[in-house]
């Protein structure tokens, strides 16, 4: 078997996203989301990665996330190792508990970062946890409308500027993810 090359992955804002493998849920209880949440922001932190916006699910998990140049491959690895080894023992499993790689893809504009916030604010209603994105305690949205403190350290000055870089910016954030569902999001522009 070929080792993969890491992905030259260079400064800009990444939409990723990591799934359980074979299906496995990540998050069981409240306490493995708590314990995930603690780690990723001192990993963050340490490879000076900025957290725009995240939602955990069961299965798997969403971020957006500002990198200043190729760490994160690094800093996934990272993430992903501690959260297993701690989930393992946990809860008295073993093997793999992330598939192989996680996807990433670029954000390339701010009306990119608007659908990509939208689309991780509706993760929980898409998957029929909650009627409201703003019930689901697992992701930023609350945080990102004004309504809690995060959980986690959040950079949302990327988000302030796609929102409209005002002060009315999480009203706009609120009446964005407010309604609709995921599949009615444009498709991404990828030309600018």
């Amino acid at each position: 078997m070929v080792a993969r090359r890491p992905r030259n992955l260079y400064e800009g804002i990444y939409h990723l996203a990591a799934r359980g493998s074979d299906t496995r849920q990540l998050f069981v209880r409240d306490e493995d989301r708590e314990e995930f949440l603690e780690r990723l922001a001192a990993i963050w932190e340490h490879f000076e990665l900025a957290l725009l916006s995240y939602v955990l699910m069961g299965t798997h998990y969403h971020a957006l996330v500002r990198i200043p140049d190729a760490r994160l491959s690094r800093a996934l690895q990272h993430l992903h190792t501690e959260y297993s080894r701690w989930h393992n023992r946990r809860h008295r499993r073993g093997a793999h508990l992330f598939r192989a790689h996680a996807m990433t893809k670029e954000i390339a504009s701010d009306r990119q970062l608007v659908a990509a916030c939208r689309y991780l604010a509706l993760n929980p209603v898409e998957a029929g946890l909650v009627d409201d994105p703003l019930d689901w305690p697992w992701s930023s949205a609350r945080a990102h409308a004004g309504l809690e403190e995060p959980w986690i350290p959040l950079a949302e000055s990327d988000l302030r500027a796609a929102f409209g870089d005002a002060d009315d910016w999480r009203e706009r954030y609120r009446s964005t993810i407010d309604g609709g569902r995921a599949e009615e999001l444009p498709e991404p522009d990828v030309s600018s």
